[in-house]
């Protein structure tokens, strides 16, 4: 049963906030940091990707300005509950989309059980769970929010966004990609317990947030253990969520490239298992059920595909149909078994990929995006994809809306 609530939401004050938005931490590159520095002291890249300094270390350098920010009434907290609505206008390879959905306070649950209502697809990785947890300790909020999806099969929430959308929004910014943010406060009882109602028997698919979602619910089992007064309605039992349904129009999911040094059986594991096809092939086999692969090795491409389908059941047995049609499936699991995550570069953009691939002399590995009737199937399952298996797109934003989780 996935248990959401409004919340009185940390905010910057002013209504056009362009210079104070940044992307969430996972995407943000030194450069990208340097450059949203320079928009405004202000910027939230400050907190949610911080700096050391004055002998003071970067979460409690994040803590203090966080704290700062809200004294000098550059941030302030809303004074009623609200769910609050958030529309992206934008484009992906040239084509306008809109995507809409809500933030709201999410409850969190064991992301490790079958039973959960909150599903997980990917696996995370150590250290990113270590400092967003540390994120979370020092400033006590969530920073940035998870992305979370779920069927409305009605349009309950599709409707209800488009209705919202049509008042004079709270929030706007313009972010240097050309996406357009707004975002609507919505204090109004009547639509928040419409909407907790008909997400109570719903499942919420994580889309995006998988590393905080952990740390999340890492640091409600140090409070359960360590706070004398602990309750149930402690703001540390929920997390931040955006969510979206999977029937919005503006849902856009991206492939995650992959660049690697050649392994040294890479060859003998496409000659044993994998035809090879044109570089013009790719697209026409990525319509097929089976996803294709796509190799740049020594400035020249090469398509494969899987030779017999009874090898994804081989190499993969203890995996559904959906998990095992990926190419991102195929390729750790056959084609680069043994090559571990941390080896990986990953780009969502297949020229930038092969240029990188060029640059570094390495290869660069192309696959077709994740359908998101696939995420939903594989979630279900109780699987775990591989790290980086999706790019949904755009990226939320990161300091439109803040949750204390004191």
């Amino acid at each position: 049963m996935a248990k959401i609530k409004s919340f009185r939401a940390i905010r910057y004050s002013k209504e056009i906030i362009t210079n104070f938005i940044c992307p969430p931490y996972d995407v943000i590159n030194s450069e990208e940091k340097v450059n949203l520095q320079k928009l405004s002291q202000s910027n939230i890249v400050n907190v949610e990707l911080p700096d050391s300094r004055d002998n003071k270390n970067k979460y409690q350098n994040a803590a203090e300005l966080f704290q700062l920010w809200q004294d000098e009434g550059i941030l302030k907290r809303d004074e009623m509950h609200a769910l609050y609505f958030y529309e992206q206008i934008f484009e992906d390879h040239g084509i306008k989309m809109t995507r809409r959905g809500f933030f709201a306070s999410l409850k969190l649950e064991d992301p490790h059980s079958d039973r959960a209502s909150i599903k997980s697809h990917e696996r995370t990785l150590v250290k990113p769970r270590v400092d967003r947890l540390s994120l979370l300790k020092s400033t006590k909020a969530n920073i940035s929010p998870i992305f979370g999806l779920f069927d409305d099969e009605d349009y309950t929430v599709v409707d209800t966004c488009k209705k919202i959308v049509r008042r004079t929004p709270s929030a706007i910014a313009k972010d240097k990609e050309g996406i357009f943010h707004k975002l609507w406060v919505v204090a109004d009882e009547a639509i928040s317990k419409t909407l907790e109602k008909y997400l109570a028997d719903k499942k919420i698919f994580i889309a995006d947030g998988h590393h905080r979602y952990e740390a999340a619910w890492n640091y409600l089992q140090e409070k359960k253990e360590k706070d004398k007064t602990y309750s149930v309605d402690k703001e540390y039992n929920y997390v931040l969520a955006y969510l979206c349904p999977m029937e919005d129009p503006g849902i856009s999911i991206w492939p995650m490239h992959r660049i690697i040094e050649e392994p040294k059986d890479l060859e003998s594991n496409i000659e044993k298992y994998f035809d090879v096809h044109l570089a013009k092939d790719f697209q026409r086999f990525s319509k097929k059920e089976v996803q294709p692969l796509m190799i740049f090795k020594n400035s020249k491409f090469r398509v494969l595909t899987i030779k017999k389908d009874t090898l994804l059941k081989k190499f993969m047995p203890d995996k559904g149909k959906a998990y095992r049609n990926l190419a991102v499936s195929v390729l750790h699991h056959i084609l680069i078994p043994n090559i571990n995550a941390s080896e990986l570069t990953y780009v969502k953009d297949d020229k930038e990929a092969v240029l990188l691939a060029r640059k570094t002399g390495r290869i660069a590995i192309i696959v077709p995006a994740m359908p998101v009737e696939s995420l939903k199937t594989i979630s279900l399952n109780n699987e775990m994809m591989p790290q980086k298996s999706a790019y949904f797109y755009p990226k939320l934003a990161t300091g439109i809306v803040i949750a204390s989780i004191r």
